[in-house]
């Protein structure tokens, strides 16, 4: 992430040259900053996209492209992703309630149906965190042969050491905090289109800051405010508090300290902000962990980069070191860092995303609900680590309550692992013959026990391998489904949502917009839950942003299932770890990318197709004769207009109610009183046989 403040003062003394200067050349990318500037850039942002959760829907398109293009250049790159944080960091409080009042009233606009400034407001209130597209750049990298890697933790330190240890890579594009890893020149813009490339030194930088040395450019980019330290306070003065930092006036203040950053912080220690934040402290910390980054060698190593001059407690700064192997397993992208940061860090922190509704259900969910997940994915990945790590105590640390004392006791359960360890199946046993293979060898050997393993965690699979009664309810959903519409995931994510009761008809978001609004209250809560089902899958839509209705009720919703989601997208990571690292797969191989990204759980749908489904319901009780198949037809045609750039409207309504037939057939087959409220469920069904 860029040096707050530092970015726009920076770009005009850069330099600009053809990208055939380039020709030959190897790249490191710095991912996060990648995604980012494709987020917010004027030509590929997509301002509706947060008030419409899942994926952009023409990232992909441009991503190919500008690879094909540095492809064409001869530029090779090298994608490096940040990866486990750095001790526990903290959240940006003012940047969070800035962006938390401009959705708000971006959603004001839209209620108030004030269509000029609606697309405005919603681009200025933010953008999705680029972690949360980690897998989804990293699926296009693999079907475009493009290497990359995760690093241990920064990304910054980890192109730092490709450029200047082994000469992996020639040059860095990436965010200006990799000046603080004695990067001497950054590529700071890529522009296929054009054709051409920005880049900046180091030394150009500091020499229009009154030639500062290079400690002392070091220090006063660090005071300035980075992803590893707050901006120094009395900067933030310079103009306005929480607006963006003036170079000059704090260069001045610097100044006026001698360029010492330690000496200023003494200057200012009466100040309450600086006095409160511990600013003294947290800068000396901040400056050995800068000094002291880790990072993975060519070898595989995992440490500091000057590892004889390390001080011995660098692990209380950084974190607790896990396993070489584990590490290995990070940076091919098989495990994310979510689990090995609640084992590191002794802390699950739940947080509010922004455009997510600060609900009772949704606290519920993330604080308690979903607890039972998180605790088979410690305890399955603690399995296989030190003992130090299978009896630590984990606290779940809710943003509402940040003195909670919710707490997974790893020391007091039993092994996960040994419950699924007679999942051994080789490609000649599945699935009749349970014999044993050792190892597994191959992709789909790999795959399918990890699936097993999963589903029966999961409680769809008993210890005798045979289907449970929600194994039944999965199986009946999915032999409904035909192959060609992938709707297999969402179906899965449906069954487990109703499992947890939060896949239901009730009035979850009352006091917010965008639900059904016509028709008598019973037709209103029918056409609520198939909304809420359809907005389990994905609408078809061309790539280019999305241009239609919203609905912040659904994209509360939308909320719990990404909740959902990323819970079981860990797990079943874990459980993929957990069998490379007992040694039951084959180890030596050269597939560990295409493991993990044919893994589910990785698309993170829109409520697209939830809109679309609840604006055609809303539109029929308008008419006379609602279930006639001409009045349905006539509303279906007006759907073009509502969804100018869907593939096809009455398309996706088929996929929406293809998704509702396989999980309607699941919720009314499930095991005897484990889920309440069969009845709306066929009530529902009935009223939707008559209007689809």
């Amino acid at each position: 992430m860029p040096i707050r403040g530092f970015d726009d003062w920076a770009s005009t003394r850069g330099q600009t040259l053809s990208l055939s200067a380039l020709k030959g050349a190897v790249i490191g990318i710095h991912a996060s900053h990648y995604l980012d500037l494709h987020l917010n850039h004027h030509v590929t942002k997509e301002p509706l996209l947060i008030a419409l959760g899942g994926f952009p829907f023409a990232l992909k398109a441009h991503v190919e492209r500008e690879l094909q293009a540095l492809k064409n250049a001869g530029i090779s790159c090298i994608f490096v992703f940040d990866g486990l944080e750095i001790g526990k960091p903290e959240p940006d409080i003012v940047a969070q309630n800035q962006s938390t009042r401009a959705l708000e009233q971006a959603w004001e606009y839209y209620d108030q149906q004030q269509a000029d400034q609606v697309v405005d407001a919603f681009s200025n209130a933010g953008s999705a965190k680029p972690e949360s597209l980690y897998k989804f750049l990293q699926r296009i990298l693999l079907a475009e042969g493009v290497d990359f890697m995760v690093a241990p933790y920064s990304a910054a330190p980890q192109l730092a050491y490709l450029e200047k240890g082994p000469q992996i890579i020639d040059a860095i594009f990436g965010p200006s905090d990799l000046f603080l890893f004695d990067v001497e020149k950054v590529i700071t813009k890529l522009d296929t289109d054009l054709f051409h490339f920005n880049w900046i030194t180091r030394q150009t930088c500091a020499n229009d800051l009154n030639h500062l040395s290079n400690e002392q450019f070091a220090d006063f980019c660090l005071l300035l405010g980075s992803p590893y330290l707050r901006t120094f306070p009395p900067f933030e003065n310079h103009p306005y508090p929480g607006k963006a930092v003036n170079i000059r006036d704090a260069l001045n203040l610097y100044n006026s300290a001698g360029r010492n950053a330690l000496a200023l912080c003494a200057q200012f220690e009466d100040d309450q902000r600086v006095h409160d934040l511990q600013y003294l402290d947290r800068f000396k910390r901040t400056f050995i962990i800068l000094k002291h980054h880790i990072i993975m060698d060519i070898d595989g190593k995992v440490g500091p980069m000057d590892p004889e001059n390390a001080p011995s407690d660098l692990h209380e700064l950084i974190g607790q070191r896990l396993p070489e192997e584990l590490y290995f397993y990070i940076s091919k992208g098989i495990l994310g860092p979510n689990v090995p940061n609640w084992l590191t860090s002794g802390e699950i922190p739940v947080t509010l995303p922004l455009g997510t509704e600060d609900s009772d259900v949704y606290r519920r969910l993330v604080s308690d609900t979903l607890t039972p997940i998180r605790t088979q994915s410690l305890c399955l990945l603690s399995n296989s680590l030190h003992r130090f790590y299978q009896t630590k105590a984990i606290h779940i640390r809710p943003w509402y309550d940040n003195k909670s004392e919710r707490t997974v006791s790893l020391k007091s359960l039993p092994s996960v692992k040994e419950t699924i360890v007679s999942w051994k199946l080789g490609k000649f046993q599945l699935p009749d013959n349970l014999q044993e293979l050792q190892p597994l060898s191959s992709k789909a050997e790999i795959l399918a026990n990890v699936m097993w393993r999963f589903l029966q965690l999961r409680g769809y699979i008993d210890e005798k391998h045979q289907l449970t009664g929600w194994g039944q309810s999965l199986e009946a959903a999915l032999s409904s489904l035909t192959s060609s519409e992938n709707l297999e995931e969402p179906t899965f994510l449906a069954i487990e949502m109703l499992r947890l009761g939060v896949l239901n008809a009730k009035d979850m978001f009352s006091n917010i917009s965008g639900g059904p609004m016509r028709g008598t209250s019973e037709e209103k809560s029918f056409n609520l839950l198939v909304s809420r089902v359809a907005s389990l899958g994905k609408i078809r839509h061309k790539s280019i942003g999305y241009s239609g209705p919203l609905s912040r009720q659904l994209l509360s919703f939308h909320s719990l299932i990404y909740a959902v989601r990323s819970s079981l997208r860990d797990l079943i990571e874990v459980v993929l770890a957990g069998l490379l690292l007992s040694g039951e797969a084959e180890r030596d191989r050269n597939d560990w990318s295409s493991l993990s990204l044919s893994l589910p759980f990785i698309d993170d749908n829109d409520c697209g197709l939830g809109i679309a489904v609840r604006t055609y319901l809303d539109d029929l009780p308008q008419q006379n004769e609602p279930t006639s198949q001409t009045v349905r037809a006539e509303v279906k045609a007006k759907g073009k207009e509502w969804f100018q750039h869907s593939h096809s409207f009455e398309g996706n309504l088929g996929v929406a109610f293809q998704l509702w037939d396989a999980v309607c057939k699941a919720a009314r087959n499930t095991p005897s009183k484990e889920v309440p409220g069969a009845k709306i469920w066929e009530d529902t069904n009935k009223w939707l046989e008559e209007r689809r």
